[in-house]
């Protein structure tokens, strides 16, 4: 399969963490250029240890014409010190399909999204 990017990169800011016994919830808001103003939470549930797990979430894209985007996502995340990576798949309701490969720091106040089309 040969996968190629939908959008550039997009480096998110993050509005809030909330931490749980059994994983965290990120909250996050970028500019995409598919999919405008992007307002998204990533659930990240731990498998135990706290070095991976399910991840899920979804997200809402206002375009300055009007235009609305709903998506949906899932799939896994694991860490690496203080590196989150998680990588899931997105539905969007336009049709467009995404992997979404996501890194986090826990130091830094960003997180980079890379975005690939499936469909």
């Amino acid at each position: 399969m040969l996968l190629e990017k939908r959008q550039d990169d997009t480096v998110a800011s993050i509005t809030n963490i909330e931490v749980r016994d059994d994983g965290s919830t990120i909250h996050a808001e970028a500019n995409m250029p598919a999919y405008g103003r992007v307002r998204f939470s990533i659930n990240l549930d731990s498998s135990g240890d706290r070095s991976g797990g399910f991840a899920h979430g979804a997200g809402r894209g206002a375009m300055n014409d009007g235009t609305f985007f709903a998506g949906t996502f899932q799939g896994r995340w694991r860490r690496e010190g203080t590196k989150v990576i998680c990588r899931y798949v997105v539905d969007v309701d336009n049709g467009d399909q995404n992997l979404d490969i996501v890194e986090f720091d826990a130091s830094k106040d960003t997180l980079t999204i890379t975005h690939y089309a499936l469909s």
